[in-house]
């Protein structure tokens, strides 16, 4: 973890010399990657998720361990409720289990206590939101999106009452983000290229934005490669434009998205109800994942690979502006940031295509053992 005033790692769970005091934070022991993460809504606690099936939760104050548990099945989103009591998680077998973050044990949590099974897909859950309720509105709702094309809303806690389905994508829908400039609202991310609006509390769809139009310069002048077709019913396309996350930006009220190997953030603003003309920002190269900070997004980047990626800065920030555009922030804090490097990648080391899991022939696929061991589980 680092802190993103100062650019530097204030808490870590590996060794590694940081020329600095860093808190030690506790993790599983057998090397599991981390799937997610996710603050509460007070920044007070940090989750994670590990696809060993573990979960862990921190106190941001101590970096102590305060809940760890497992799930029944790999977890890929995860998500705290309104009060911070309890966190959600959609799994890869269609799930969503809601788990109490407070000890009643005693232990830190490490006995696995009962998780309330919330709601059921039939496919891969990709992301987990909330709404963000204003005082006039009293009903919290859950929202899921799957790799079937759809999200579910819920009224949340009691998620087997089915509020509403937002239909409309033709590929699995990867992210959506909810905000409290756009109550009502939820705006989706999916591998068919779109971003889309749309309303809560009855399945509307409101707006659809396709993103061609906007990116295709990135592959014209070879800025972004797809890469090669993982299975032999998909015809290999020449562009594709998944998207990999969409954020709230609060404080401009606009939403961001990012785009599976196209190196641009893409700003959309939102105005009278809608999603305004998005604005496109390079980037040094393809983004992994975002967060907002203020009027700054901080993007992760793809490895640099090869004799020249030593030294290379692993994110890249970027300043907004009112209008919607931005540029790279050349601020104390974004070069502070930046001093944040990564080692040296001989490799591509960087997960496999959103759409290999995305594809609907992806559990026809030949398993591996630890796979087939999951599954039987």
């Amino acid at each position: 973890m680092a802190d993103a005033r100062e650019g530097r790692v204030i808490a870590s769970t590996t060794d590694s010399e940081f020329g600095h005091s860093v808190a030690r934070v506790e993790k599983a022991d057998n090397g599991a990657a981390v799937k997610a993460m996710a603050f509460s809504r007070d920044g007070g606690q940090l989750a994670a998720c590990t696809n060993d099936k573990g979960v862990w939760v921190y106190d941001t104050g101590t970096w102590e361990c305060v809940r760890r548990t497992t799930t029944e099945k790999r977890t890929n989103a995860i998500c705290f409720d309104a009060s911070g009591d309890h966190l959600v998680t959609g799994d890869k077998f269609g799930d969503s289990y809601r788990i109490s973050v407070r000890d009643s044990q005693g232990d830190g949590g490490a006995n696995q206590s009962k998780h309330e099974l919330l709601l059921g897909h039939v496919s891969i859950i990709c992301d987990v939101k909330f709404t963000v309720e204003t005082p006039a509105e009293a009903q919290q709702y859950i929202l899921t999106c799957d790799r079937d094309e759809k999200i579910r809303v819920s009224k949340y806690p009691n998620a087997y009452n089915i509020q509403a389905f937002c239909l409309g994508h033709s590929e699995f829908v990867t992210t959506i983000a909810t905000a409290a400039f756009a109550p009502g609202s939820v705006v989706s991310g999916s591998g068919d290229g779109t971003v889309r609006l749309w309303s809560v509390v009855d399945g509307r769809l409101l707006q659809t934005v396709g993103l061609e139009q906007y990116l295709c310069g990135y592959y014209a002048d070879g800025r972004a490669v797809c890469g090669e077709n993982t299975h032999e019913d998909r015809t290999a396309a020449e562009e594709r434009y998944g998207v990999l996350r969409v954020r709230a930006c609060d404080k401009l009220r606009a939403f961001v998205a990012i785009v599976e190997r196209i190196p641009a953030v893409v700003v959309f603003p939102f105005a009278e109800g809608g999603l305004g003309r998005p604005q496109v920002i390079d980037i040094a190269r393809a983004p992994t994942d975002i967060a907002v900070l203020g009027d700054r997004v901080v993007v992760s980047l793809a490895p640099a690979l090869g004799e020249d990626s030593e030294g290379k800065a692993c994110v890249a920030v970027v300043r907004l502006d009112e209008s919607g555009g931005g540029c790279a922030d050349d601020s104390d804090c974004a070069k502070a940031i930046g001093r944040i490097e990564t080692r040296q990648v001989a490799e591509d080391t960087a997960s496999e295509s959103i759409y290999v899991w995305g594809n609907k022939m992806y559990l026809g696929r030949p398993r591996s053992g630890e796979e087939e061991a999951e599954e039987a589980a």
